[in-house]
């Protein structure tokens, strides 16, 4: 393997049209390092995701293709790499995917921008996600370590047969490989895991997360909490603390026929506000779904925690809500990563503004909780219509859209008059919470600070 620039000069001396094209786009792929810095995933990620964004003046190419600037410089690259003895990395730079994807993002960049994806995952070296975390779209430098730290082995795995993409079971072995190195110390890391130094970030950037102040106050104490993982319940622990959710899925079963309106037939409702012990905190008879509010909110949570959906007139049972009324542990699970809504959102926040005040058991006062929603929105940088600061009456319908879920999940209790009116958790529910929030830290992009 010859240096870099003795490789430039040599293909000076071959192609001296191709050099400054195959020096811009080293510099861009490894920033001046040597080629034994260069990986696969870097080479991907570059001919298939950084060059097709890099702007070039217009400039159509020789052979009609339409590909211009940017495959000229892919050439070029290729050219470079076999200058340098990389030649498996140089069919990447000139493959027919690299020609493929830069010339469909040429004119459809979101088509050019998912071909790119497809062809990473079946490369094979990847990084797949795990249960561990999600891979973020933003990265800090420890999780960008870790990436390339899987991506690594994946692509010594692949070059040694130990994995082999689109064989059976690829992916079972593509995760016990990307585990096995988030798992294991390393020196580099002062004997820390991957893992541990990508939760410690991930922790970090969501305290600060949203310059807010108060928000970074109220999770400070909490982000210690969150290290350690939460054991789920299981079993009939499980389905006791979500009895709300466990007694619809049972419901459901094979599927309930709506009425012609969309809504539960009256005998459901009638059932559920009997079986749940909901009918006391009605008033008069009340046996449809709209008039019985309980009913309707347990319904409406059980979809959006995508348990339960609507086909046709039929409300059925998904995958996961088959899945959660078989096993205690399984609904746990499901309702702690999917209690947060997953949007980047005002309510978004408030979810986790409430979750984090009742974690810890304490009563709480009502309106207190209410009041740091609207702060935490406020200054988490949240406008309303004419871009002005949202007042209590555009955060109040934020935070009651999280309290009449959990009310009605049974997950949190009431007590007091309704002008000073106090919310605990549960007994329990403090680590469904716990649970919930470290889902949102570990499996959602968080905020950049």
């Amino acid at each position: 393997m010859h240096s870099v620039e003795q490789a430039l000069a040599a293909l000076e001396r071959a192609e001296p049209q191709l050099v400054e094209a195959a020096r811009t786009a080293w510099e861009a792929l490894l920033a001046g390092a040597g080629p034994e810095e260069l990986t696969q995933w870097r080479l991907q990620q570059y001919c298939w995701d950084e060059l097709p964004q890099t702007w070039f003046p217009s400039e159509p190419s020789a052979s009609g293709s339409g590909l211009g600037a940017r495959w000229r410089v892919a050439q070029a690259l290729a050219a470079l790499l076999d200058e340098l003895g990389l030649g498996r990395y140089a069919e990447i730079a000139r493959g027919e995917t690299t020609s493929e994807v830069l010339a469909v993002g040429e004119h459809t960049p979101e088509r050019g921008r998912a071909l790119a994806r497809r062809a990473a995952q079946r490369s094979g070296i990847e990084p797949p996600s795990t249960e561990l975390f999600t891979w973020g779209a933003s990265m800090g430098p420890a999780e960008a370590f870790a990436l390339e730290a899987v991506a690594d082995t994946l692509e010594l795995a692949v070059a040694a047969g130990d994995l082999v993409p689109g064989a059976r079971g690829w992916r079972d072995r593509q995760t016990e490989l990307t585990l096995a190195v988030l798992g294991t110390p390393r020196r580099e890391l002062a004997g820390d895991t991957p893992y541990q130094r990508v939760l410690a970030e991930r922790l970090g950037r969501w305290v600060r997360g949203a310059r807010s102040t108060t928000r970074s106050a109220m999770l400070a104490p909490l982000a210690t909490r969150l290290v350690e993982p939460v054991e789920p319940l299981a079993g009939a622990a499980a389905r006791a603390l979500l009895h709300p959710l466990d007694w619809l899925l049972a419901e459901v079963g094979e599927g309930i026929t709506l009425t012609a309106a969309g809504y539960l037939p009256p005998r459901t409702v009638a059932r559920a506000l009997d079986e749940l012990g909901w009918r006391e905190e009605l008033i008069g008879a009340s046996h449809r779904e709209v008039d019985a509010y309980p009913v309707l909110v347990l319904r409406e949570a059980a979809t959006r925690l995508g348990l339960i959906r609507r086909r046709g007139g039929r409300l059925q049972l998904t995958p996961s809500g088959r899945a959660a009324g078989v096993e205690g542990q399984v609904l746990w699970s499901v309702v702690a990563a999917r209690l947060i809504c997953p949007e980047h959102s005002a309510l978004a926040v408030a979810w986790e503004v409430v979750l984090a005040v009742l974690e810890t058991g304490d009563v709480v006062v009502e309106e207190d909780v209410r009041g740091l929603v609207q702060a935490v929105v406020t200054e988490s940088g949240w406008r309303v219509a004419g871009r002005r600061q949202p007042s209590e009456a555009d955060t109040s319908p934020l935070f009651f859209a999280v309290l009449r879920e959990l009310r009605w999940l049974e997950l949190i209790e009431e007590s007091g008059a309704l002008t000073g009116r106090r919310l605990q958790a549960r007994p329990g529910v403090g680590e469904l919470f716990r649970a919930a929030l470290r889902h949102r830290v570990l499996h959602r992009d968080v905020v950049l600070e």
